[in-house]
C-alpha cells in the first residue's frame, strides 16, 4: 500500500522536495507523510502537499471510505538520510556512527562540508571526511543556546 500512496505523492512535491517515509495504519486508513528539502520547509509547505493530497482523485480513489492524512517534516530526533540533508546542516554539530571493517566508533564534530559522496566533519581540530556508505547513523546535536 505505501507504493500506492508513494505514487500518488511523489508527483505533487515541488522541485526540491524529497519523500522521506511512509507509515500508516491500515486498519483506521491511517498515514502519515515526511517529506523534507535542502531549502527550510515550512507550515506552509505541508498544508499545500496535505491538500494535493486531499484534493487528489487517485487517493479518494484508493480509499473511498476516507482516511485520515498527516504530513510532516522530521524531527530533531531523525537521523539523517540523505547528502541534501548533511548540506542543509552545514556549520551544525553532528553525532556520528561510523561502521569501520568489523567494529563501529562514534565520532562528533561541526559539518564544514558535504556533496553527493561524503561528508567532512571537525572533529578535535582535524577535518574527518566520511563517505555516506560508513555512516550507520547520523544525528544533528540540538543546542539550545
Amino acid at each position: 500500500m505505501n507504493e500506492v500512496i508513494k505514487n500518488i505523492v511523489e508527483p505533487l512535491l515541488k522541485s526540491g522536495q524529497y519523500l522521506l517515509d511512509i507509515t500508516g495504519d491500515m486498519q483506521g486508513n491511517y498515514f502519515r507523510i515526511v517529506i523534507d528539502s535542502e531549502e527550510h520547509l515550512t507550515l506552509e509547505d505541508t498544508t499545500k502537499l496535505t491538500r494535493s493530497i486531499k484534493n487528489s482523485d487517485q487517493m479518494n480513489d484508493s480509499f473511498p471510505s476516507g482516511y485520515r492524512l498527516e504530513v510532516t517534516t522530521p524531527g530533531i530526533d531523525c537521523s539523517l538520510q540523505f547528502p541534501f540533508q548533511y548540506r542543509k546542516n552545514i556549520n551544525r554539530e553532528l553525532k556520528v556512527l561510523i561502521l569501520e571493517e568489523e567494529s563501529q566508533r562514534n565520532i562528533s564534530g561541526k559539518i564544514i562540508n558535504a556533496n553527493d559522496s561524503f561528508v567532512d566533519i571537525l572533529c578535535n581540530g582535524e577535518k574527518v571526511s566520511i563517505h555516506y556508505d560508513q555512516i550507520k547513523k547520523a544525528n544533528v546535536k540540538v543546542s539550545f543556546n
